[in-house]
């Protein structure tokens, strides 16, 4: 940063330093998330920026709106990377849209909650105050400038020592800068940065500018209706449907507002999206109504199994890659797959799991791949086989991953030996009943049988 950028900044955030009635507020904040490292220089493992528009006070009521670009070490679908929350009169979000980092640790998705921009104790900082807070002690160490304006400098213990430190500015609310410790996957410490780099109170044209593209925004993400904290960036059939029709006035409402990055995020994934919707539309096509190809594999235990030994069955084939390690949510909906294999395997269905690996096919890490199979086995408790597979198996039903999708993927056959039905991801759960749609389509395979030898219908 030159030393007249430094100077701009530093005199726009002097200049902010207003009360916070005085209008609708723009906070930008610039972070980093750095691994601990002996020398205390730290290794750098994500960047990422955030943008807040607070509101002006209406009827004692304000609402925090907020966009979060994330750089490096994975991060959350567009979906996950906004949203608003209403603030209650003390500034503390009534109901929360909480801001967080995903980091992709060691291959497992990893969520790191963000502090809020105003800092919710803000009335009990004077010089020497403490006060606890759950398991956290907390200490206004000393007043003293940050990026040249006064603030106070706040500190947060637990039983482990300091976590946090705040600077907190001395005449509103708003938080200047936070280091926080944070520890991941087995007590890897690292340290979570966070910067204010701009704030400004907007013009009433500007307000209104800005507003407009967020609330279509959040019309979009409720039509999406994602389940909290959703990982996996692929959308249904359906929502892609509502993102598709609700682009054309978004990109226009977002044109030349801190919006415009996020929508064109939003319009290239869809875009991506709905080629490998029509890749594995195409594959599906392709192979529902043909015969189901031969195929000999082994299973987990080593049990052979011929596609000729399966005749008359009706078989739902469930290609994932069955690893322990990262164990991720919703565990391919493997769970709900076994409860409805013991439901229906006396009417006739079996149910096998694919471990699809390409590790499999390599001699010296074949036995690691295996293992990771058989502990995720034991760990949900299936009781249906799982075949190992290099990927060979998936190449015969039509491995979607070749069209740039994601496992996993589902396959019926039917007694007749035809595959009636092909789909790629996770099916809409129910808690209460399960892969409900899955169920449907194996209960009318199982009616069309039966009515076609004259038997009875299964309930």
């Amino acid at each position: 940063m030159s030393m007249m950028t430094s100077l701009i900044v530093c005199l726009s955030l002097v200049a902010g330093a207003a009360s916070l009635d005085d209008g609708t507020l723009e906070l930008r904040y610039n972070g980093s998330l750095d691994k601990a490292t002996r020398d205390g220089e730290g290794s750098p493992a994500k960047r990422f920026s955030l943008f807040y528009l607070l509101s002006k006070p209406e009827n004692g009521r304000r609402e925090l709106a907020w966009t979060l670009d994330e750089r490096g070490g994975g991060g959350w679908a567009w979906p996950e990377r906004y949203g608003m929350s209403e603030l209650d009169p003390q500034l503390v979000p009534a109901n929360k849209t909480p801001q967080r980092l995903l980091y992709d640790h060691q291959g497992t998705p990893t969520v790191i909650p963000l502090p809020a921009p105003l800092f919710a104790a803000w009335d009990k900082l004077k010089a020497g105050a403490t006060w606890n807070e759950g398991k956290e002690a907390w200490e206004v160490k000393q007043s003293t400038k940050f990026m040249d304006r006064k603030c106070w400098e706040v500190h947060s213990t637990t039983g482990f020592g300091r976590r946090k430190t705040f600077w907190v500015d001395e005449h509103v609310p708003v938080v200047l800068g936070l280091e926080e410790r944070v520890f991941i996957g087995q007590g890897e410490e690292y340290t979570l940065k966070l910067q204010l780099s701009g704030q400004k109170t907007l013009s009433a044209e500007e307000a209104t500018k800005f507003s407009l593209p967020l609330k279509s925004l959040l019309a979009l993400q409720a039509a999406v209706a994602r389940p909290e904290n959703e990982h996996r960036a692929e959308l249904s059939e359906t929502q892609l449907k509502a993102v598709v029709a609700a682009l054309p006035d978004l990109t226009k409402q977002a044109t030349d507002t801190p919006w415009s990055a996020l929508v064109t995020s939003i319009s290239r994934d869809t875009k991506a999206q709905n080629q490998r919707f029509d890749e594995v539309g195409r594959l599906a096509r392709k192979y529902i109504g043909q015969a189901a190809p031969d195929f000999a594999a082994t299973t987990l235990d080593k049990k052979a199994v011929e596609s000729k030994l399966l005749k008359d069955k009706i078989l739902v084939l469930h290609f994932w890659e069955y690893q322990n390690e990262p164990l991720v949510e919703p565990y391919g909906q493997t769970g709900y797959l076994d409860h409805l294999y013991s439901r229906r395997r006396k009417l006739g269905v079996e149910v096998m799991g694919v471990a699809v690996d390409n590790k499999l096919a390599d001699p010296t890490s074949k036995a690691t791949a295996t293992r990771s199979v058989q502990k995720f086995k034991e760990f949900m408790n299936l009781s249906y086989p799982i075949i190992i597979d290099d990927g060979s198996l998936a190449a015969k039903f039509g491995d979607p991953r070749r069209a740039g999708a994601h496992l996993p993927l589902w396959v019926i056959v039917g007694a007749d030996g035809k595959i009636l039905h092909y789909s790629v991801g996770f099916f809409k759960v129910n808690p209460d009943e399960g892969l409900r749609e899955l169920d449907d389509l194996l209960v009318k395979t199982i009616r069309d049988a039966r009515a076609a030898q004259g038997e009875k219908k299964p309930e």
